[in-house]
């Protein structure tokens, strides 16, 4: 089965049919509809080889993430959400897991996708040499920002500052903060990390900030988590790293912190399982999978050709905070959606309702 025959049974153009099955042209939706429906009767199977041949593309697109990170479950998600994106195109997607220091790189992909990108990455600097099409998730490092075409990342200076606040009018007055050590210190490591380094300035809160590996045994996170909590009137502890704020509860058990009774505890990348299902917890869903479909449509665009802002927002996020078990979205996060202030509300101690 042919476009020509597809034509002559629509009683169309060669030239409209094509342009309704592979998204070119200008065809209005019934028509699309129309030729979609005559090509699934009539058994209609694209070839891809050809319209690579034409088109000079390879119909597959890239997507990189630091190997330090690729255990956790938003990489995971993020990467399954890619590839509906990719299929969504009509493109494959290629995981590139080998390091770019073994034997020569031929990447087969019309873009790439890199996510989360680390300063010194060879991989990154190769996918740059080699004039692939790229686009972070996150920012990249400034020796790459010129080659990366576009950016797509979350407000995650936002949604840490949004956090504070509610630890603060839940009557918190000084949380201490463990983050990601320098090697994975990513445009979100930095971001978040900052912020509660510029919310402690402006609240006049000692900080008590801690560094610790992204891979961390449990000995090191409680090492981690026992320094940052060593004063004797911090009150809280928000966590960056995805799962460090479930793991740590049993480690703040033992050093007499008492989650959801008087001390605050939170994730900025929550873990589904651990710290999303977790009402002692105020948990950032920074919600991967639609994220990295997200991408995906942006990284389509960019080799498309389109003309598109170089730094774009992902806003699809929610914060579901201690004591409650519905999500606010960051429409109503942005739209000043009212919150407890008296800190005897059980909402604010982590107690469920």
């Amino acid at each position: 089965m042919t476009i020509v025959e597809i034509a002559q049974h629509v009683g169309l153009s060669k030239t409209t049919v094509s342009d309704a099955l592979h998204g070119g042209g200008r065809v209005s939706p019934a028509t699309a509809a129309k030729v979609a429906a005559a090509a699934r009767e009539l058994g209609y199977v694209t070839n891809r080889a050809a319209r690579q041949l034409r088109g000079r593309s390879v119909g597959a697109f890239g997507i990189y993430i630091p190997p330090i990170a690729r255990n956790f479950n938003f990489y995971m998600e993020f990467a399954f959400g890619a590839a509906h994106g990719s299929a969504e195109h009509d493109a494959d997607l290629t995981l590139f897991a080998r390091d770019a220091e073994v034997g020569p790189r031929h990447f087969q992909v019309d873009g790439v996708l890199a996510v989360d990108p680390l300063p010194g990455d060879p991989m990154l600097q190769r996918l740059v040499e080699v004039g692939i099409p790229m686009v972070t998730a996150g920012r990249p490092p400034e020796s790459l920002a010129d080659a990366v075409a576009a950016v797509i990342e979350a407000p995650h200076s936002d949604l840490a500052r949004l956090v504070l606040d509610h630890l603060r009018q839940c009557g918190y007055r000084r949380p201490a903060f463990v983050g990601s050590d320098r090697r994975f210190y990513s445009s979100w490591a930095d971001d978040v990390r900052q912020s509660y380094l510029d919310w402690c300035a402006t609240h006049s809160a000692e900080p008590s900030a801690f560094d610790c590996p992204l891979d961390a045994t449990l000995d090191e996170l409680r090492a981690a988590v026992r320094s940052a909590t060593a004063p004797a009137d911090v009150d809280a502890l928000v966590c960056a790293p995805q799962g460090f704020a479930g793991r740590a509860i049993g480690i703040l058990e033992t050093a007499d912190r008492h989650v959801g009774s008087g001390f605050g505890l939170a994730s900025l990348s929550s873990d589904p399982t651990t710290e999303l299902s977790n009402e002692q917890i105020t948990a950032v869903d920074l919600a991967p999978w639609t994220f990295g479909r997200d991408a995906v449509n942006l990284l389509a665009a960019v080799v498309a050709g389109e003309s598109l802002p170089y730094l774009n927002r992902f806003e699809k996020v929610s914060i579901r905070e201690a004591g409650e078990t519905g999500r606010k979205s960051w429409a109503m996060l942005s739209g000043n959606v009212s919150r407890p202030t008296d800190p005897g509300d059980p909402r604010c101690r982590g107690v469920p309702t």
